[in-house]
Formats: C-alpha cells, sequence, structure tokens
C-alpha cells in the first residue's frame, strides 16, 4: 500500500510565532535532544513505512536543511528513481521577488512537481513534530475508508495549540471542524500537520486555490468541504509534541528528561535516524556531576549539570553550574557560570562568573555565535 504515497513536508510552519532559533536556519532543522533535528522524526517514521519518495518544500535560510539531509544517505533516501528531493522557493524568475507566505502558495509553487509524480497518493506533512507516526495504518485507514481526505489528531488537552479541532462521529468521520484561538483545558481532537489524499484531488484542489484565492490549507480545504467530501480523522497513539515557538521547544525538550517518553520515542520499533557525526566520547572531569541530563558525544564536563541536555563538543569548565538548560553544539560555559531554564545555540562563549536565568514559561535564549 505504502508504495502508492509520496509525501511533501513543508520545512517552516507558515503562519506560526516567530521563533528565534529558527532566525538563521529552517524550522525543520533546529537542533532537538542532543544529537537530532526536528525533520528527523518525520523522515523516520516515513522510512520505516516504506515511504521513499519524498519533496521537502523550502522557504528562506534553507542551507542548514541542505547541510543536514544532503541526499538523504542516512535515511536510505539517495536513490536513483524517487528518493529525497529539495523543492526550492521558486520555479519561475518572474516570481523571484516573493516568498511563500502559505502552505497552500508553497504547493502552487511545486505543482509542476506533484503533476509529475507517478504515486496514487499524496502525503502533506509537517517537519516540526517530536513523534512517532505510523504512516502505514494512516494510509492503509484512507484508503479502506474510501476518505477524500484523511486527517491525522489525537485527543489531548493542549492548552498552547491554535490551529484546526475535529469532532467526529463513531467511524471517525469529520462531522465539524473549526480553527480554535484561545487556550482549553479540556481534551479536544487536535489536528497535526498531516493530511492523507489523492493526487487527483489535491490538484483539483490547487485549481480552486488559485482561481478563488484560497491561501489556507486548513480552512479552505478542508472546513469548507466537509460536507462536499468524505474527511477522515486517524487517530494518534502515543506522545506527540509540536514545536512553533521558543516556549514549545522547551517544553518538548524537558519532557525527553523523561525516561518513559525517551523509551517511546528512542526506543520503540521506529528508529529515529539522523546525519552520522563520528565523534570522541565525552570526557567527565574529577569535579564533573551530572544527574537526569542528556549529554551527547566530544564534550568536556568538569562542571555540575541538572535537567539540562547538552549537544556534541560542548565545554562546560570547573564551577560552572547549568540547570535546566539547552545547550547547542561547540558551546563554552566558562568557569563560575551559573545559567537556568536558558537556551543556548551552537558556537556561544559564557564567560567567567555570569549569571544567566529565565523561566520555564519563558526560557532565556542566547543566539548562534554569541560571547556573553
Amino acid at each position: 500500500m505504502t508504495s502508492k504515497a509520496i509525501c511533501i513536508l513543508f520545512s517552516e510552519s507558515y503562519g506560526a510565532s516567530p521563533n528565534e532559533l529558527a532566525a538563521e536556519r529552517t524550522l525543520a532543522t533546529v537542533p532537538f535532544a542532543g544529537r537530532y533535528r526536528l525533520i528527523d522524526f518525520v523522515l523516520s517514521s516515513l522510512v520505516k513505512a516504506r515511504i521513499y519518495d519524498i519533496g521537502v518544500i523550502t522557504k528562506e535560510h534553507y542551507g542548514s536543511l541542505m547541510d543536514h539531509v544532503g541526499w538523504g544517505k542516512d535515511w536510505d533516501l539517495d536513490r536513483k528513481r524517487g528518493g529525497l528531493q529539495i523543492l526550492t522557493p521558486f520555479t519561475k524568475a518572474e516570481s523571484a521577488g516573493t516568498r511563500n507566505h502559505s502552505k497552500v502558495e508553497a504547493l502552487l509553487s511545486v505543482k509542476r512537481y506533484i503533476e509529475k509524480v507517478d504515486q496514487e497518493y499524496i502525503i502533506l506533512a509537517d517537519t516540526n513534530m517530536v513523534m512517532n507516526i505510523d504512516f502505514k495504518s494512516l494510509l492503509n485507514y484512507h484508503i479502506d475508508n474510501e476518505a477524500d481526505i484523511t486527517l491525522l489528531y489525537q485527543t489531548k488537552v493542549c492548552p498552547s495549540h491554535t490551529g484546526l479541532v475535529v469532532e467526529t462521529d463513531s467511524s471517525g468521520r469529520v462531522e465539524d471542524a473549526y480553527y480554535s484561538t484561545i487556550q482549553h483545558t479540556e481534551p479536544q481532537n487536535t489536528v497535526f500537520g498531516v493530511y492523507v489524499l489523492s493526487k487527483s484531488l489535491l490538484l483539483s484542489l490547487l485549481d480552486r486555490a488559485y482561481t478563488f484565492g484560497w491561501t489556507n490549507l486548513e480552512r479552505d480545504f478542508i472546513t469548507k468541504n466537509i460536507g462536499k467530501m468524505k474527511v477522515y480523522a486517524f487517530a494518534h497513539q502515543g506522545f506527540s509534541a509540536v514545536v512553533n515557538t521558543v516556549s514549545d521547544y522547551y517544553d518538548a525538550s524537558m519532557k525527553v528528561l523523561d525516561p518513559e517518553v525517551r523509551r517511546e520515542l528512542f526506543y520503540s520499533d521506529t528508529p529515529i535516524l539522523t546525519r552520522v557525526k563520528n565523534s570522541v566520547p565525552t570526557i567527565y572531569g574529577f569535579d564533573g556531576k551530572i544527574s537526569n541530563s542528556l549529554v551527547a558525544d566530544g564534550c568536556k564536563i568538569d562542571g555540575e549539570i541538572r535537567n539540562c541536555i547538552i549537544f556534541r563538543d560542548v565545554v562546560v569548565e570547573k564551577g560552572a553550574v547549568l540547570e535546566n538548560s539547552i545547550i547547542m553544539q561547540n558551546t563554552t560555559v566558562k568557569e563560575g557560570a551559573h545559567l537556568n531554564c536558558v537556551i543556548i545555540d551552537k558556537d556561544v562563549v559564557i564567560n567567567n562568573g555570569h549569571t544567566l536565568s529565565g523561566y520555564a514559561t519563558y526560557p532565556y535564549v542566547i543566539s548562534k555565535g554569541q560571547t556573553v
């Protein structure tokens, strides 16, 4: 069944709040959990489902994306036919002065690519989801129900969710859908950015979008057509997190420190693949103290670390104390520094004796390449 499908990934979350960590890189390649990038989770789930034809739509700052995924070798996607393809923003010279501002515009910009694919079904998916998605069952569910569109959802309490919410009947068919913009404290059928539909239907909807000026995929493709098409919802089981804002990123990262969440994400039957980097093991000094933290390879730890995620090649000098923080690659925290609820991007130096602190609901972010 899965050989009949191709996937188109959105490397950006169109219309979402600004994310300081994605200022100079695509949202898809924001580092996560010590050695991964956000896009690794959806790519790994697709490969497990034997979906090997994948196009990634870019927007801007996509150098980090091309550097990370390359031709897809680490995901077994470097193939003579199909495989991984990077779909750059501009397909025509006259459009080079504009950028795609929505998923619909992004799909219109790669319409010729869609027309050329041989597969019968197309999966549209975001790349900012930390979860293991069962794409094989999702596609089979879509085919078995003879659905026009199938979307992925989960019933959960998600106060920060601003997006599509659906109501279904006993068979899973969507009866109502609306866009939630306020915080909720009760469980909702929260929709993730994953949709399945046929190639012919997608092309038809894109023609209508061009004709009528449609710009929002969820509102114009789905909510406007619930009464006209068979729209079904497939329930995701297990852990899930969607990263749009810095707060989302921090919350999802801290949840990974929970052994049960780590076991589900990284030790399930869906191996999370990423770009392989061979480096030396981490060196722990006599004064190094680590508790409830993830520490990648290539580090030198002589300070104290509690409830932190430490990426590759980080140096923590003697007397430094790190708590509830995320420290990305090639960062040096010098002697006597004290960090709490801080997110530090790559190639940063924190000088001696400095104290930096944020809050769990509003972490303090230091951008790439800074010296503090």
